[in-house]
């Protein structure tokens, strides 16, 4: 064994040392190749469109004449194959041409192919006088549509035993409608024919990197579509916020249209017409949300000329279609959908500078990268009708690549990215700053909560013969709705319950004020008629527009009841309604007259005092959806003690500040505990 091993070593060691003087592998540029050949020499080329073979059926179009192999086309001109034929002698025109090329295919066992760079606007190929494939709609389309694509034809299907030659008949058609810019035929090099599989591989190829360059258009159109979707969510959260609704429309809307270009330029959906409509549609969309959100955020007014302006951002993607059916030429069309879209556009920057100027650091924040965004988009297509009118050919410098490795960025979407980023730093910042407010607001309501408390009557307000039970529940934080039960001195006490119109704070300030003012009036006297003349009084100027009700009641140890009201609801006595001559509202007039009604109570009478929140409760839940609580059921309700007229109404339906106020006679000089 151990000899077989060694005989073994001592042969590889052999092989290594002969393979050590054996010459290097010999590679033959000459005639070792790829079995492909260019196409991109000249071509035979004629304008127009071929008639048919003779013995032909009348409108068949598999047999047009200039696709037959032995049709003579040696006085047609020669073009070069990969390019359009506007620059080679033909600018602006449309409609049918042909190209004619023969090519010598070697024997051999696999079959060959024809691999053709992108055509506009529709082709078919014809080999050898039948057809082949084509790409592209054929007129009468009624949307004509061009793919950018590289497209494989078969020249032979299978191998031939000797070298034979093909001829090859391109039949396109270029649509007019925008031949006055875009130039017919092939747009680029890059025209092969030989084996299939280096070929399809190739394909392939092209296709990847057609992909590739568009991965930009495709990442932003996630990026901005879930960062909108977020930004919708939040203005769900808060929707009297609309600034997130329209930056999030805004975003949906760049998104869609970053979709709807990869669509058209990968997969030719749709059709250029549609794709125009729809491409017009989404940049008014971004247009608009853009207008509505910065008006917003700057507080700026729309008047008239805003609106103007926002009409004219309507009805643009009318207007950028109007070459579609023959209205206007595609160049007309395209600048009209423009000038409806500048002015808007234009706005926007006067308000930004305008803001900056005036030291606004929201303006500030976003003037620059708006300006560059816009600002670029206007530039884009201002270039891109120049360039249909054939003044300038700005676009490709404009649309010039950022290269970021491994991929490269198109301008408008690297802007696109630098102001989506300063938005979001706006909106966080906006965000926070309005959370510390509504931090500072809570503080704030929850300090004038606990004063409100503090008005409220307690047990040292008791009076002997009487059970006084109140219940308050504001609709928010702290609420309009007063009352003050005051001791006379003499075994009486005043009852004064009223609502000031209004909810939150404003409202609750207002109602510290009468408090204080019915206190320091109690002071001078019980007469009802005289404390409401002097509230009506210290109104008058405080309101702002609103109202004060105010309902007096004073009650004797001996139980007689004197009222005045200035609008309130009145009060129920063992639930019926007392008839209180009425009066307007405190502050309203300046003289205003009030009357009194006396009412002698007898031991086990119970009274029972409201306010609005009670009869005008809503339903929120079937079968009572929409209805009020109503003065029925509140005065059928009024028997029972104020804790449970209080929920009731606040169950069916809370939607103002709530105030039961329930008195029970007991008798003169006797004592009573508030339950």
């Amino acid at each position: 064994m151990r000899f077989a091993s060694t005989l073994r070593r001592l042969a590889a060691l052999a092989v290594v040392a002969q393979a050590a003087w054996l010459p290097a592998q010999s590679f033959d540029l000459e005639h070792g190749r790829e079995p492909l050949v260019s196409l991109d020499g000249p071509w035979r080329f004629h304008p127009g469109d071929s008639p048919l073979q003779p013995g032909s059926q009348p409108n068949d179009p598999q047999k047009p004449l200039w696709a037959a192999p032995g049709f003579d086309d040696s006085a047609w001109p020669l073009l070069q194959g990969g390019k359009s034929w506007a620059f080679q002698g033909y600018p602006a025109m449309s409609g049918y041409a042909w190209y004619r090329f023969t090519v010598r295919i070697p024997a051999g066992e696999k079959p060959t192919s024809l691999l053709l760079t992108p055509i506009v606007t529709a082709y078919e190929v014809y080999v050898d006088g039948n057809p082949a494939g084509g790409s592209g709609d054929m007129p009468p389309t009624v949307a004509p549509n061009t793919q950018f694509s590289f497209h494989l034809f078969p020249l032979t299907r299978a191998g031939t035993s000797s070298a034979r030659t093909v001829l090859v008949a391109i039949r396109v058609w270029h649509s007019p409608l925008w031949s006055s810019y875009m130039g017919g035929g092939p747009w680029q090099r890059g025209n092969l024919a030989g084996d299939h599989e280096l070929l399809a591989a190739e394909q392939q190829h092209h296709q990847l990197v057609r992909n590739v360059r568009f991965v930009d258009y495709y990442s932003y159109s996630i990026a901005a579509g879930l960062i909108g979707f977020a930004i919708f969510c939040l203005f769900l959260f808060r929707p009297a916020e609309w600034e997130y609704l329209w930056f999030a429309i805004m975003l949906l809307a760049q998104a869609a249209d970053s979709v709807l270009n990869v669509s058209k330029e990968i997969y030719a959906i749709p059709p250029i017409p549609v794709f125009d409509l729809l491409d017009g549609v989404l940049s008014a969309v971004i247009v608009f949300t853009a207008f509505c959100f910065f008006s917003k955020v700057l507080k700026a007014r729309i008047g008239a000329l805003e609106k103007t302006f926002l009409a004219l951002v309507a009805i643009s993607p009318i207007l950028n279609v109007c070459y579609w059916p023959g209205w206007l030429p595609v160049t007309a069309s395209a600048a009209s959908q423009l000038v409806c879209l500048l002015p808007a556009a234009a706005w926007i920057f006067w308000l930004l500078a305008k803001r900056a100027v005036r030291g606004n650091l929201d303006a500030r924040l976003l003037l620059l990268p708006t300006l560059l965004d816009l600002g670029y988009y206007a530039a884009d297509n201002v270039a891109i009708v120049l360039n249909q009118a054939g003044w300038t050919k700005l676009p490709r410098v404009l649309e010039l690549p950022i290269p970021l490795p491994p991929f490269t960025m198109q301008l408008g979407i690297f802007l696109h990215v630098f102001f989506l980023l300063a938005m979001l730093v706006f909106l966080i910042r906006r965000f926070a700053l309005a959370r510390q407010q509504e931090e500072r607001m809570a503080g704030e309501f929850e300090a004038a909560r606990q004063i409100q408390q503090l008005l409220l009557p307690d047990a040292l307000d008791q009076c002997p013969g009487f059970k006084v039970e109140c219940v308050y529940e504001p609709a928010d934080e702290v609420g309009g709705d007063f009352f003050q039960q005051i001791g006379d001195g003499r075994g009486g006490m005043s009852i004064v319950i009223g609502d000031v119109s209004g909810k939150g704070l404003p409202a609750a300030m207002l109602v510290s004020v009468l408090v204080g003012a019915i206190r320091a009036e109690a002071a001078h006297g019980a007469d009802p008629v005289a404390m409401l003349t002097s509230l009506n009084q210290r109104m008058m100027g405080r309101s702002r527009g609103g109202f004060t009700t105010c309902l007096v009641a004073h009650l004797t140890a001996g139980g007689k009841l004197t009222m005045a009201n200035a609008g309130h609801l009145p009060p129920y006595l063992n639930g019926l309604e007392i008839a209180v001559p009425g009066a307007l509202p405190l502050g309203v007039v300046a003289h205003a007259e009030y009357e009194c009604a006396t009412v002698q109570l007898v031991p086990g009478d119970r009274l029972t005092f409201v306010s609005d929140g009670v009869v005008e409760a809503q339903g929120k839940t079937p079968p009572w959806c929409g209805d009020l609580f109503g003065f029925d059921l509140t005065r059928a309700l009024s028997v029972f003690p104020a804790q449970r007229i209080a929920d009731a109404a606040r169950g069916f339906g809370q939607s103002d500040d709530i105030t039961v106020v329930t008195v029970e006679f007991c008798g003169a000089g006797i004592p009573v505990l508030a339950g």
